[in-house]
């Protein structure tokens, strides 16, 4: 087995993340022996745990990038050469930051997986600026940004997977979900996704607000908690847009969940309202469990969907053409 350090500087439960633990779990049939590092504790850390693959948690959290780096780059060199790590991998452009600086100092290969649409960001120019044997993907969209970035390094597209038969035995779980709440047989329109500007909600609400005017029988659910910690009033913004488009009676705000499958699966409708989305795990998630999918016409979702006759496509923060859908 070929012993390789996996970084990622957020252990929290997101998408990136999510997909991190996935490349831990299977590595080890491709003749890979991980070793998970992470710069916090989270949901992740967990995760790994239960996959039977803990991490070292190494606290470098500092307002500075300087002082953040002369705690995270040491630790992890100290890391390579104790584990005898043949590369590291590293969870987004910031953690190659410091990963991939602490593997050039030693002489040992470095790539990262670009979960995000690469801009022109102060953050990303420097990602791109340290050496990497390959920039990792999640979608066409998103390695054509990075290749404007990178157009020197070796920038290929792996979509991320989901565990199929893990999320099938999921189906037929939403019924408790929908008992526990009254809903019976009503149709059930609904959002998974962490709460952000960029993911939609906004227009989600809008257009559950056309649908609610001809549709007194549906009801609609949003399920997403503020995780990064940069939302700011955002989840209050949400609930007060409810409210003024008088559909706050029907509206359901579930908050993070840490299994949102059961409610995938408790939805009749899956709709995915992201713009300039890298991928969308939840799109596949979704189509894993037979629910028709409405998402964005943009970035990563078109590479999902396809030709697929189970999904639906409208232009992104257009809140009449997906009311309409």
């Amino acid at each position: 087995m070929v012993p390789v350090l996996l970084v990622s500087s957020s252990a929290k439960a997101a998408g990136s993340e999510r997909v991190h633990l996935t490349l831990a779990r299977r590595l080890p049939a491709f003749g890979f022996d991980p070793t998970p590092v992470l710069f916090e504790s989270g949901p992740l850390a967990e995760w790994l745990s239960t996959a039977g693959r803990p991490a070292t948690v190494i606290e470098v959290d500092s307002a500075s990038p300087l002082r953040k780096a002369t705690r995270a780059v040491p630790r992890l060199r100290s890391f390579i050469r104790e584990t005898g790590a043949r590369a590291v991998f590293s969870n987004q452009s910031n953690t190659h930051i410091y990963a991939g600086l602490a593997a050039m100092s030693l002489g040992v290969p470095a790539a990262w997986w670009q979960h995000g649409s690469a801009a022109p960001s102060l953050r990303e120019r420097v990602a791109a600026a340290i050496p990497a044997a390959a920039v990792i993907c999640s979608s066409e969209a998103t390695r054509s940004a990075q290749r404007r970035l990178s157009p020197r390094r070796r920038v290929e597209t792996v979509y991320p997977g989901i565990p199929l038969a893990e999320v099938r035995a999921w189906r037929g779980r939403g019924e408790a979900v929908r008992a526990r709440l009254g809903w019976g047989t009503a149709p059930v329109v609904g959002m998974v996704a962490r709460l952000s500007p960029w993911k939609g909600q906004r227009t989600f609400l809008e257009s559950a607000s056309l649908v609610a005017s001809q549709r007194p029988d549906v009801c609609f659910v949003v399920v997403g908690g503020a995780l990064m910690g940069t939302e700011g009033n955002y989840p209050e913004e949400l609930r007060r847009l409810a409210t003024s488009l008088g559909i706050v009676d029907r509206v359901h705000f579930a908050g993070h969940v840490d299994a949102p499958y059961a409610w995938l699966d408790a939805l009749d409708v899956v709709v995915h309202a992201s713009r300039g989305e890298p991928f969308g795990l939840v799109i596949v998630e979704a189509m894993a469990l037979g629910k028709p999918v409405i998402c964005s016409h943009d970035g990563g979702p078109l590479e999902i969907i396809g030709e697929a006759e189970c999904a639906l496509t409208v232009p992104p923060g257009d809140a009449r053409s997906l009311g309409a859908a």
